[in-house]
């Protein structure tokens, strides 16, 4: 048994159940306030507040306050705009075709941009379903409800400034701990070497966004930098340190097997993982705290594996050994994270390198305007697909609800096969959770005052698991609103059979519109394994070469998100139907996988040896990223095999003298 202890005062509310709560109070308060007094403008104030809410993601004062700016605009124009376009079906047709293309292109002035055009498009549709009479009254309720939430959310940056970067630290430490899972399950016989590597890669690309997530709010804000760094630079550095601890698992699966060494390593790596997922619940860390309750484990642990290296020829020894210089680097790096100390000013790494500038919003704007362009071409579907919802609408179901068609549509509607797929499965599976509890709901419960704050806690869902779990967001906002209209408008099976009807007519469309302006992911695999392999080049050459840190940092960092994109353009790939021989590039992504984690074993070394071996495995990787037909020269087992197994040579011959 485990034997960490969490201290109760380190409980607290993750920070997605928080921000719900806080979004629910904050959309509830003005409608609860002025619904007798003033109906239309309590539910302005609320619609404003609930809209502009999922603008709100996480960053520091100066994020927030950037994206309050661009969200408020864009709500005031569109929310006039369509108001006094809504005259005659002609006029709101043109208001629609229009706003769409602008608003979905003003993600290629980057990613909170896109967030605030595409509420601004769900404004546009719940403007139609609201049908305001003064269009000026309704937009400056819409802004006031927008105020309103930013007001609570800055404020909340004032006096928490770390709360985002806690949270995303948190995140990164979870992901490392089921890393590690993942890494023990390589020792495992049972389990095939390929599905291991499948899991482990993909949680590289998890523990990849994390840590990107982690470079934008620290070097975005230098107080944070200094108050956090050492925090952040040990949590990067602790998946490096995992990263490393890489070696060719089926030839130690074969040399080990009739030894206990692979279970108890299985064992110690697992009992690693289980103190970094406590860690994971314990950010902002106490200088207190111990991780220490797990040392009698350890050491039994570290001396079986020990007693069975003596025994073992040289290089089977070595293996155990590398492992366990390994783990206990893994445990010395958990506590100074656990310590929490910062590090000197010197070692702060220049946010100009780490986040370019990507040019001004207009640049970026600009050099969408092309018709390769995934943004454009995005862009030019939503219109259309929007276009022609709309127009059946009329011609075909003219109703109050009508208007559920164009936000489904907006809402499940991704630029790529893959993220479309599944947002249907989740839309419509938490549509049907929804329509089905809240219809036995309202059968079974009669007293109003429970209803709504059942409606209430749906909303609360909504919130708490719209980025974490769509489809069950979809069910808690899909019970709030049946009930709620149920309770407004009467005729709740009017109201189920409107919200089934027009979920499954807008996802049907979105899914038959992905054909349109497609966005194909097979066609850039050539380009991402490229990229991916001279990443890697680029890093191994920082190593060798003897490059100061922060270039290194630099390098790395490139490489691991290199290696992300290309694991993400596989897996869209794997749905896509122009088939590619995905088996190549899978096996070019296994093969970058393990060359970049021997090149982060060779960074970690206390001194490079076999310069030799290191440049020979250079001068491979370099063959390759010239080759001119680099899928099928990878493929036949060469430049990427031959610079994997030279490293892999290097880091063998590291560990012999450790």
């Amino acid at each position: 048994m485990l034997n960490l202890k969490i201290p109760l005062f380190h409980f607290r509310l993750p920070e997605n159940v928080a921000d719900a709560l806080r979004n629910t109070i904050i959309v509830l308060l003005p409608i609860v306030l002025l619904y007798n007094s003033y109906r239309q403008a309590g539910i302005g104030i609320g619609v404003g507040a609930l809209l502009i809410s999922l603008t709100d993601l996480p960053g520091n004062r100066r994020q927030k306050a950037l994206t309050a700016l661009q969200s408020l605009v864009i709500f005031f124009v569109v929310s006039l705009v369509f108001s006094v376009g809504l005259s005659t079906p002609l006029t709101t047709g043109i208001a629609i075709v229009i706003l769409t293309f602008v608003l979905s292109m003003t993600a290629a002035m980057g990613g909170r941009s896109g967030v605030a055009g595409t509420m601004g498009i769900v404004l546009m549709v719940f403007t139609l379903g609201l049908r305001p009479k003064d269009p000026l009254l309704f937009s400056a309720f819409i802004v006031t409800g927008g105020l309103w939430f930013y007001v609570v959310s800055i404020l909340q940056v004032l006096i928490w400034p770390y709360r985002s970067l806690h949270q995303a630290l948190r995140e990164a430490l979870a992901a490392t701990a089921d890393f590690l899972k993942a890494k023990a399950a390589c020792y495992d016989p049972a389990i095939p070497l390929d599905e291991a590597y499948r899991q482990t890669i993909a949680l590289h690309l998890r523990v990849s966004e994390k840590q990107e997530l982690i470079r934008q709010l620290l070097l975005s804000d230098r107080r944070n930098a200094k108050k956090l760094l050492g925090t952040a630079i040990r949590v990067i550095g602790l998946y490096e340190q995992v990263t490393a601890m890489h070696y060719d698992y089926a030839v130690v699966r074969g040399r080990l097997a009739h030894t206990e060494a692979l279970s108890l390593s299985a064992k110690l790596i697992n009992l690693l993982s289980a103190e970094v997922g406590v860690l994971s619940r314990i950010v902002p860390l106490s200088a207190t705290l111990n991780l220490g309750g797990n040392d009698d484990q350890f050491i039994e642990l570290n001396d079986q594996l020990t007693a069975i290296a003596d025994n073992l020829v040289k290089e089977d020894a070595t293996v155990i050994k590398g492992i366990l210089v390994n783990t206990a680097a893994i445990r010395r790096l958990s506590a100074q994270i656990a310590i929490n100390e910062e590090l000197r000013d010197e070692v702060l790494p220049d946010p100009g390198v780490f986040l370019p500038d990507g040019g001004s919003y207009f640049s970026r704007f600009i050099a969408h305007l092309n018709f390769r362009s995934p943004v454009l071409r995005f862009s030019l579907r939503l219109t259309l697909l929007f276009a022609i919802g709309y127009g059946a609408t009329l011609l075909f179901a003219p109703n109050q609800y009508s208007y559920w068609l164009l936000l489904t549509i907006v809402i499940v509607a991704r630029p790529k096969l893959a993220l479309t797929w599944q947002r249907n499965l989740e839309r419509l599976s938490g549509t049907f959770a929804g329509v089905l509890i809240a219809s036995l709901l309202l059968f079974v419960i009669k007293p109003a005052v429970v209803l709504l704050v059942i409606a209430a806690l749906g909303l609360l869902c909504f919130f708490a698991w719209n980025r974490y779990a769509y489809a069950w967001s979809v069910t808690g906002i899909t019970i709030c609103v049946v009930i709620c209209l149920s309770l407004y408008h009467g005729h709740p099976t009017a109201i189920v059979s409107a919200r089934l009807w027009y979920s499954l007519a807008g996802c049907g469309l979105t899914f038959i519109g992905i054909f349109i302006f497609p966005v194909w992911t097979n066609k850039e695999l050539d380009d991402l394994a490229h990229l991916a392999v001279e990443g890697n080049r680029l890093f191994l050459e920082a190593v060798v070469n003897g490059k100061p840190t922060p270039e290194i940092w630099l390098a790395r960092k490139e490489a691991h998100l290199r290696l992300a994109r290309l694991s993400e353009g596989l897996r869209h790939a794997r749905v896509e139907p122009r088939k590619v021989d995905l088996q190549k590039f899978e096996w070019i992504q296994i093969l970058n996988y393990r060359i970049n984690a021997v090149i982060i074993s060779l960074f970690l070394a206390p001194r490079l040896i076999a310069t030799e071996t290191a440049q020979r495995a250079l001068a491979s990787l370099k063959f390759y990223d010239q080759a001119d037909k680099p899928v099928e020269f990878a493929a036949n087992n060469a430049g990427l095999l031959k610079g994997a197994d030279l490293l892999e040579a290097l880091v063998n011959e590291l560990m012999q003298l450790r």
